[in-house]
C-alpha cells in the first residue's frame, strides 16, 4: 500500500520491483531487435565470398590489397625492389580480378605496398567492392547501423523513467540510493547497444564456414602458395589475415616492408593485425534490491510508506 507522501503515489520498494521488471523487458526487447537487425542475408542461399570480399569483411581495405598482392606474387607477376617499390615482373595472370589488374596498373606509377592503397584506381575498385557487400547485406551501411541503434531507444526510455523517479524522489525528500544503483547498469547497457559492428552476424558465420573448408590455407598449416596457386594465396590472406604472407613468402614480405605496415596498424598475433571477425553482443544484466524492515519495509529509517529504496 502506498503511504502518505510516496513519490508518484508508489512506495519505494514497489517501484523498485516495477522498474526492475520494466528494465529487463526493455533490455530483452532491444536485444531481440538488435539481433534481428544484425543478422544479414540468409545462410541457406549464401555463396562463398571472393578473396577480396573475404578480406574486406575479415579486416579492411588494407587486407584486401594484401590478398591481391599475395595472388599476384604467387603468380610471379609482381616483385618489390630494395626500396619496397612494387614492379611488374610478368604479364597479368589469367583469371586476375579487377583489384589485381588495378594494382598491376599502379605498379607503373612507382607505388609501394603501402601507397598502392591510396592509388585512385585501387580506391575505386575497393569502393565498388564495399558497396556490393553493403547492398548484399554482409556489411552494414549507415542506414542499417542507424536501424540497429534504434533498438537502444527503449532501454534509454527505461533510463529516462528511472532518472525522472530519482529527481522526483530527491525533490520529495525520499532516499533514492538503491534506485540509482539500478539505473546505472541499465544506462551502461543502453550505451553498449549504441555500438554497432560493421559486419553482419551471418557474414561472420559465412567466414567461419569458409575457414573450416579452407583450413589447409591457415598460417598454422604453413601452406605453399606454389602448390595451391594464386587464388588460394589470396583466399588465405582474406580468411586468415596478413600473417599468412610472412610465413608463405617472407622474402617478398620483407622486401615490400609488409611487417612494418601491419605493425603500424596495431595488429599482431596469428592473423597479422586482423582478427577472425568474431565478436559478441552485450547481454542483459540484472540488479535487485532486497527490502528489509529496517531499511525499506516501512520502518522509520525509510520514511513513510517505505520509500527508502526507490524514491
Amino acid at each position: 500500500m502506498a503511504g502518505a507522501g510516496d513519490t508518484w503515489g508508489i512506495a519505494g520498494p514497489d517501484f523498485l520491483w516495477l522498474y526492475a521488471g520494466l528494465a529487463v523487458l526493455a533490455i530483452i526487447t532491444a536485444f531481440i531487435w538488435r539481433r534481428a537487425a544484425l543478422r544479414g542475408p540468409s545462410m541457406r542461399r549464401a555463396r562463398d565470398l571472393t578473396p577480396t570480399q573475404a578480406a574486406l569483411i575479415t579486416g579492411d581495405r588494407k587486407l584486401a590489397v594484401y590478398s591481391s598482392l599475395a595472388a599476384l606474387r604467387a603468380a610471379r607477376a609482381i616483385d618489390a625492389d630494395s626500396r619496397g617499390t612494387l614492379r611488374q615482373t610478368d604479364r597479368t595472370p589469367a583469371g586476375a580480378n579487377e583489384l589485381d589488374r588495378a594494382i598491376i596498373a599502379a605498379t607503373g606509377r612507382g607505388v609501394t605496398a603501402r601507397t598502392v592503397q591510396t592509388d585512385a584506381a585501387v580506391i575505386d575498385v575497393l569502393n565498388r567492392a564495399e558497396e556490393q557487400l553493403k547492398l548484399a547485406g554482409w556489411l552494414l551501411d549507415e542506414d542499417r547501423r542507424r536501424a540497429v541503434r534504434t533498438g537502444s531507444l527503449i532501454v534509454f526510455a527505461a533510463v529516462a523513467l528511472g532518472v525522472a523517479r530519482i529527481v522526483a524522489g530527491v525533490l520529495n525528500d525520499r532516499p533514492v540510493g538503491f534506485l540509482l544503483m539500478l539505473v546505472l547498469p541499465v544506462l551502461f547497457i543502453a550505451l553498449l547497444f549504441l555500438r554497432v559492428p560493421r559486419v553482419a552476424t551471418n557474414a561472420r558465420r559465412l567466414l567461419a564456414r569458409m575457414r573450416m573448408r579452407a583450413h589447409h590455407l591457415s598460417p598454422r598449416q604453413s601452406p605453399s602458395w606454389r602448390t595451391y596457386g594464386p587464388e588460394a594465396a589470396a583466399l588465405s590472406i582474406g580468411l586468415f589475415g596478413a600473417g599468412a604472407f610472412f610465413l608463405a613468402d617472407p622474402e617478398f614480405a620483407e622486401a615490400a616492408e609488409l611487417q612494418r605496415h601491419v605493425a603500424a596498424s596495431g595488429g599482431g598475433g596469428d592473423f597479422g593485425g586482423w582478427d577472425s571477425g568474431s565478436s559478441s553482443d552485450s547481454s542483459s544484466s540484472s540488479s535487485s534490491c532486497s527490502s528489509s524492515s529496517s531499511s525499506c519495509g516501512g520502518g522509520s529509517s525509510c520514511g513513510g510508506g517505505g520509500g527508502g529504496c526507490g524514491g
